[in-house]
């Protein structure tokens, strides 16, 4: 599926994108559309999505209500008062798979790479289904060549497609949330961090090293997990695969990790819980939103960040 991988890849190297997008969660649907000029937020939607209408899933199909999520997609684009049919899409995390590799050195050879980085991917992915396809990009660094990939199903990325060519809609771009989100911090600043993105249905935590992407991880929640266990169970529970994570990334690249930023992805998050997260995780942690200059509240900033990280 070529244009899967030109999209992806659009993303990846940053090209200009559409100033409308959209984010599929399981259990919300947001969008944003950003004036041309100013570059900043001009309208914006977040509307809840009723349990079971998108099942997200990098094996099985996702989007089980295919009927009640394109009206929920067109109230939406009601508010958003597209200028242009041409959006950028943030689907589910769980419907892709991402990997940062490291190599030696690379063949300068596209075809030759791709052999290789396939090679790669099916260590992680042993069954690999026969649809799947992936897109690559770079990451510069001075000590190994880093290569950041994407791994999607064919038929999976199709549902999504189908529904938005339904609508009249052409997607010029698919992005994975939490990278969205890195792209909104000053690495200069930040140098060496761990990114947070904590969903309903999924944690995904995202190294930077030396300003580059060094690690991403994602997984899954059992359904329910946040809400069907104590909220203070639930916090050490994300606080022992951070710890986890960092040691890993540390052992790794031999270089400390120095502070943590976390997003809440949840429409209705616990007071306590990003309170609860700073007191117990072992390095300053702030939230994704406190660099974001748009006039939103506290809630949107949150909700919203992927999509402003994707497209500003």
């Amino acid at each position: 599926m070529a244009l899967f991988t030109d999209k992806i890849r659009s993303y990846f190297v940053r090209q200009l994108l559409p100033h409308s997008a959209i984010q599929l969660t399981s259990n919300y649907l947001s969008g944003i559309h950003v004036s041309s000029k100013e570059g900043k937020i001009k309208n914006h939607f977040i509307f809840p999505l009723e349990k079971g209408v998108i099942e997200p899933s990098f094996s099985n199909k996702n989007i089980k209500n295919p009927a009640l999520l394109e009206k929920k997609i067109k109230q939406g684009l009601e508010k958003l008062h597209l200028s242009s049919n041409k959006i950028a899409c943030l689907i589910p995390e769980l419907s892709l798979k991402a990997f940062v590799f490291s190599f030696d050195s690379l063949p300068y050879s596209r075809e030759q790479r791709e052999r290789i980085i396939r090679f790669r991917v099916k260590k992680q992915i042993p069954l690999l289904p026969g649809d799947a396809r992936f897109s690559f990009d770079r990451i510069s660094s001075n000590s190994s060549s880093k290569i950041l990939v994407a791994v999607a199903r064919a038929s999976i990325v199709q549902e999504y497609e189908d529904l938005f060519s339904k609508l009249r809609l052409k997607v010029r771009a698919v992005g994975i949330p939490t990278l969205s989100l890195y792209y909104l911090l000053n690495r200069e600043e930040e140098r060496d961090l761990l990114l947070i993105n904590i969903e309903e249905d999924s944690l995904s935590l995202l190294a930077g090293v030396n300003s580059e992407v060094a690690m991403y991880r994602l997984k899954p929640f059992i359904p329910g997990s946040l809400t069907n266990v104590s909220g203070l169970q639930r916090v050490e529970n994300i606080v022992r695969e951070v710890e986890n994570t960092v040691n890993f990334v540390e052992d790794k690249e031999k270089k400390k990790v120095n502070s943590f930023r976390i997003r809440l992805g949840l429409l209705e998050p616990e007071e306590d819980m990003f309170r609860q997260l700073q007191e117990k995780l072992s390095l300053p942690a702030k939230g994704i939103e406190t660099g974001l200059t748009s006039k939103l509240g506290l809630r949107e900033k949150m909700i919203l960040s992927p999509l402003i990280g994707q497209i500003l």
